[in-house]
């Protein structure tokens, strides 16, 4: 029989799982990702269709699976039956066949499970969703957790839940980065309020608790509630970009729909700190991974 030595990551074509995904091959861990995209199937890619009623079946060598995949969109939420049924019923379900087969699973939940008017909520605070993407984590959480209860293996679960993850091309960096350069000012937003973590540092915290994996809720989050408009400031300053090409505004006067505005946007880690080692990353941190050539 193989050894159980082998990882599984849920959802890795998706933004966080592939900054997961890199974060395992650099450390020289043996992985699995799953696809729906059968021609792009190998010894380490496997297929699975979330919505078929075949049970999927683990690969025998794997000790520890990452949930990644989400319908995340929030507007998509508010209206598709079929994001629904992906965050409320599908992915669940797939939850507690994994956890029926044996396997310790990390599942990736939101911050915004607790409503943004609250600052640092602790792993264990209780929830107020208010968008329709919250509320079906919210109900996801619970459906998994009851689920882990009646198997009686709430030691093999931990649920993950995350602040705003960016990369290199996520908006609006690209555009702000093409603006400065042509001399033109960027608008960024008062009326917007995120923590945010880049995607590396979003990767190798999940690689690391998919390492020392402990039972229970996490979190990891940016250090700081910040505006757009302080995010552009501080990327300026790293660029040497004059400060006059920064020009405030709001998603209201620009009449632009944002589906969540919290006030507060950012996690208390001190759970996850205590037991993991890993800690809020700041927006220095962050600011250097997006400039960074």
């Amino acid at each position: 029989m193989k050894e159980k030595n082998s990882l599984l990551v849920v959802g890795a074509d998706s933004l966080v799982g592939g900054g997961l995904a890199r974060a395992l091959a650099k450390r020289g861990c043996q992985y699995y990702a799953t696809t729906r995209r059968r021609e792009t199937l190998n010894e380490r890619r496997i297929f699975l269709n979330f919505e078929s009623d075949e049970k999927f079946k683990v690969p025998v060598d794997v000790k520890h699976v990452f949930i990644v995949a989400a319908a995340t969109n929030y507007d998509r939420c508010e209206t598709d039956p079929l994001a629904h049924k992906i965050n409320v019923e599908l992915t669940p379900k797939l939850v507690d066949s994994l956890l029926q087969q044996g396997v310790t699973v990390t599942f990736i939940s939101t911050n915004s499970v607790f409503g943004g008017e609250q600052p640092w909520p602790n792993e264990d605070d209780p929830h107020a969703p208010a968008i329709a993407y919250a509320i079906q984590k919210d109900d996801a959480e619970k459906s998994i957790l009851k689920a882990a209860r009646e198997l009686r293996v709430e030691n093999k679960l931990n649920i993950v839940r995350l602040t705003k993850i960016m990369e290199k091309n996520t908006s609006p960096v690209p555009s702000w980065f093409e603006s400065w350069t042509k001399g033109k000012a960027v608008q960024p937003f008062h009326d917007l309020i995120f923590a945010p973590m880049s995607v590396e540092f979003v990767g190798e915290a999940l690689a690391t608790i998919g390492e020392k994996f402990v039972s229970g809720n996490l979190h990891l989050s940016g250090a700081d509630n910040i505006s757009y408009v302080e995010f552009a400031i501080a990327l300026a300053k790293k660029l040497n970009v004059d400060p006059k090409l920064i020009t405030p505004t709001t998603a209201t006067e620009k009449g632009i729909h944002i589906a969540f505005k919290p006030r507060f946007s950012g996690l208390g880690m001190k759970r996850t700190t205590e037991l993991t080692g890993i800690k809020p990353q700041g927006i220095n941190d962050v600011v250097d991974y997006l400039v960074k050539k």
